[in-house]
């Protein structure tokens, strides 16, 4: 399943991490010590759109982003999307600390090319949440790892 997110790296560095008119941003600056607003993360549809390695330039696209999706509700709760299965959970935040807590999942199996087992790894280990050019960034660890998500509502538009 790595080898299928190593290829998706390459094939985004070589078309310029554009995908359908969708660019992807990542500035680099993260002003770590900002207070992420619940209002400009939560009752939004998020989908994950790729992952951004250490640079910018190491970047991957997800393949099928409207399938997997990512909800956060004022009240600590959050539902998903994981392919061809649904669920929730619970959430905290804290300045810009974030944990996503696993929840409960269905089960059905999504086929040998799903991402689902990944997606759900790297939410389990996210430390942290940014918004850069309205997109949400949500970081592994110690940052060099993030998860890109994007507006469902901006990319209807």
């Amino acid at each position: 399943m790595f080898l299928i997110l190593a290829l998706f790296a390459s094939i985004a560095f070589i078309i310029g991490c554009v995908e359908q008119g969708t660019e992807f941003h990542d500035n680099g600056s993260q002003d770590n010590s900002a207070s992420i607003d619940l209002a400009n993360i939560t009752n939004i549809t998020w989908q994950w759109a790729g992952m951004i390695g250490v640079s910018s330039d190491n970047m991957s696209i997800v393949p099928n982003k409207d399938n997997y999706t990512l909800e956060l509700h004022p009240d600590g709760t959050y539902s998903i999307r994981t392919d061809c299965n649904s669920g929730s959970g619970n959430y905290a935040t804290d300045g810009n600390n974030l944990t996503i807590e696993p929840g409960m999942i269905t089960l059905a199996y999504c086929g040998d090319q799903s991402l689902e087992s990944q997606y759900l790894s790297f939410l389990w280990k996210i430390t942290s949440i940014t918004i850069e050019d309205g997109q949400l960034l949500l970081s592994m660890g110690n940052n060099s790892e993030k998860m890109l998500f994007i507006n469902v509502e901006s990319v209807k538009k």
